[in-house]
């Protein structure tokens, strides 16, 4: 090889090493290593833009009940109008609007001045009464005796008269005595009657002025809340009239309106949910109560009767509830949120997680609740399922989880 060729091979290598060199300046560090963190950043920025971020919960196995649905407004167990069983004037109210106040609780006082004098006048004829009824008696005990020893009398003159001793006229005297002995008895019997019958009177008097004077004693029927107060004193008012509202709110009821086919599936005794239709989630127990006997023809339905458990103050009479009827039981069920269910062209699928993709699943649904729902097929216990942001993903959709999102 010429000298020439060897120095035009020469500066070829070394145009050539140049124009790598400054091709890779960019790709080196100060070190001489190759910066692969910026790319590393590059290729993070680009999967996180295409990317869909969701939200998941794991599917786990659990106790799931079938239920019947229903809405309700809430009853208490009773209520009623307390109303005034006399006219008068009202004097006192001991109670007031939203009280809890005992059986036999004073809630309002009405005027008793004039029942009261009316009392004490009917006590002092009574009393009165009863004296002459003791006169009449003893009249009458004394009127007996004299009857009494005139027969005998008359008997003996009578005998006398027979064995010509006495003469006839003696014996019709003795005869005429007797006769006006036995009508003062009987008057006396008769003043003794009509006298007990007049103690008898005023002492219903007597009776009728305690029971007015008991009516201007308003009590409480039964231990409750008063939920409405209508009178003020003061105020006149008139037998009948309404004085308070008053429920007994234990326990609190939910009446619902089941078709024949949904109430021949209850039992009384058998147990129920009941929601609250202003707090998401917010529950208490119930049970069955009553099952009504009969169909309603118009409707076609059975009236239920659901008590509650206990008491709640999201849960008061006339609020809008949710009443859940539970008819059966299922234990080791594979359970996932219902949030997690898309539905299209009458199909149900969920999203499963699949390290960074997910895949559709086409599922078979079993019993519902309020909040998670059965998976008879399709998903197993420990798959993660999508439960926010289905709208995004197509089968192999990349994913990334929000932050706080369960895993």
């Amino acid at each position: 090889m010429s000298v020439r060729k060897k120095v035009y091979g020469f500066l070829g290598l070394v145009v050539l090493f140049a124009v790598a060199g400054y091709l890779l300046v960019p790709y080196f560090t100060s070190d001489g290593a190759v910066s692969l963190a910026d790319t590393a950043r590059d290729q993070e920025k680009e999967d996180k833009e295409t990317s869909v971020p969701v939200e998941v919960a794991v599917a786990r196995r659990g106790e799931i009940s079938a239920s019947i649905l229903s809405t309700a407004n809430l009853t208490a167990r009773r209520e009623v109008a307390v109303a005034a069983q006399t006219e008068g004037l009202v004097r006192e109210l001991p109670a007031e609007e939203g009280d809890f106040v005992q059986a036999g609780q004073l809630l309002c006082r009405l005027d008793d001045t004039e029942a009261r004098i009316r009392l004490q006048s009917a006590r002092q004829k009574l009393a009165q009464a009863k004296l002459q009824l003791e006169k009449a008696g003893i009249l009458g005990e004394k009127s007996d005796v004299q009857v009494a020893n005139t027969r005998e009398e008359y008997e003996r003159y009578s005998q006398l008269y027979a064995d010509r001793l006495v003469s006839e006229r003696e014996v019709a005297q003795v005869r005429y005595r007797l006769d006006e002995l036995e009508h003062d008895l009987r008057a006396s019997t008769s003043d003794t009657r009509e006298l007990t019958h007049r103690v008898e009177e005023l002492e219903s008097e007597i009776e009728q002025f305690q029971l007015e004077i008991s009516r201007t004693r308003v009590e409480a029927p039964f231990s409750g809340y008063i939920t409405r107060r209508v009178v003020n004193v003061g105020q006149t008012v008139r037998s009948q009239d309404t004085l308070f509202q008053l429920g007994d709110f234990s326990p609190l009821q939910a009446e619902v309106f089941l078709s024949e086919r949904d109430a021949a599936a209850i039992t009384v005794g058998q147990d129920a949910a009941v929601y609250s239709g202003v707090e998401a989630g917010v529950g208490i127990e119930g049970r069955v109560a009553r099952i009504s006997p009969v169909v309603d023809r118009s409707t076609g339905t059975v009236k239920v009767t659901i008590e509650l458990s206990r008491g709640n103050e999201l849960f008061k009479p006339g609020a809008f509830v949710r009443v859940e009827i539970r008819t059966d039981t299922r234990e080791g069920s594979v359970l996932i949120p219902k949030r997690a269910i898309v539905e299209e062209d009458g199909d149900r699928f969920v999203f499963v997680a699949e390290e960074n993709t997910v895949k559709r699943v086409r599922i078979e649904l079993g019993y519902q609740n309020a909040g998670d729902v059965e998976i008879l097929r399709g998903v197993s216990a420990g798959d993660s399922v999508v439960v926010a942001g289905q709208g995004g993903l197509k089968d192999g959709s990349r994913i990334r989880l929000v932050e706080g999102a369960a895993a």
